[in-house]
């Protein structure tokens, strides 16, 4: 790969050094897919809601069993506040290393790699997403850690794009709203009170996400179970991730939708705090 296009770099034990091989063979996150990652959007050159992605690499370690040392933690945020990168996404992987199946983690791995990568538009951001509910239900469990078992995420996706949408919602077995594919889901919802700005609830297998923390803070967000027929009536949405930033949503299920300007004003919000406004 180009290498004006692509770096990476590890941990060799005492510092974060450029890396120039692949993930060990023997290591138990190429084996097994037994690794946790986040992805960092790079913009303007700072590392957009590094120190939130962190914390949640962290959480998902804890909870995974894999030691992830205060050593390494602080050497992690000096590399990642302290690099210059291009525009692009920073992705970290903090894997199981060597060892048998199922054996404890003794000595984790830790891989970065930097990428150049599109992101939305202004123009984009305004045309809006289109969005497809699948038909196909997925097993909540599991469903919300960045791991490297993503492959029901992957199928998800393609079957998003052979229906010709940008991304899809995933239904659990009874129905529920589990995410989008790739990101998080936000539905603005007529009430008896207004307009309320909802999310589906981490315990139904969503996953984490830096961008949906910052909409939390920014906003006021009900999570409470959603079913399709929530989604019908919604009349704005929209998909977060790293990549996208607040995407908004111009149609679900080829049906427009009647304020689109609430999640776009979102996504106006979020470009402005991160000083992008002007180079969406």
């Amino acid at each position: 790969m180009n290498s004006a296009n692509f770096r990476a770099w590890r941990w060799d034990g005492t510092g974060i050094v450029p890396h120039r091989a692949g993930v060990p063979l023997n290591d138990r996150g190429f084996r097994y897919g037994q690794h946790l990652f986040e992805s960092i959007a790079v913009r303007n050159g700072a590392a957009l809601l590094a120190h939130e992605h962190l914390e949640l690499l962290l959480t998902s370690a804890r909870e995974k069993g894999i030691p992830f040392t205060r050593n390494l933690a602080t050497m992690l945020r000096k590399f990642v506040n302290g690099i210059t990168l291009s525009d692009g996404m920073l992705r970290i992987y903090l894997t199981a290393g060597e060892g048998a199946p199922a054996s404890p983690v003794r000595t984790p791995g830790l891989y970065l790699s930097w990428e150049q990568a599109h992101f939305p538009t202004w123009d984009e951001l305004q045309k809006g997403m289109e969005l497809t509910i699948l038909q196909k239900p997925f097993s909540g469990d599991g469903w919300g850690i960045k791991s490297g078992n993503y492959e029901a995420h992957l199928t998800a996706m393609a079957s998003a794009r052979a229906m010709g949408a940008g991304e899809g919602i995933v239904l659990d077995a009874a129905g529920r709203v589990i995410s989008c594919t790739m990101g998080n889901l936000l539905a603005w919802l007529p009430g008896r009170s207004g307009i309320m700005l909802v999310t589906p609830p981490k315990d139904r297998g969503s996953r984490a996400g830096a961008v949906l923390d910052w909409v939390k803070r920014s906003q006021d967000v009900v999570e409470r179970d959603l079913r399709a027929a929530d989604l019908q009536r919604a009349v704005s949405l929209a998909v977060t991730n790293s990549r996208l930033g607040v995407m908004s949503v111009a149609r679900i299920d080829r049906k427009k939708l009647p304020s689109p300007h609430l999640a776009l004003e979102l996504s106006q919000n979020y470009l402005r705090t991160h000083g992008l406004l002007g180079n969406a």
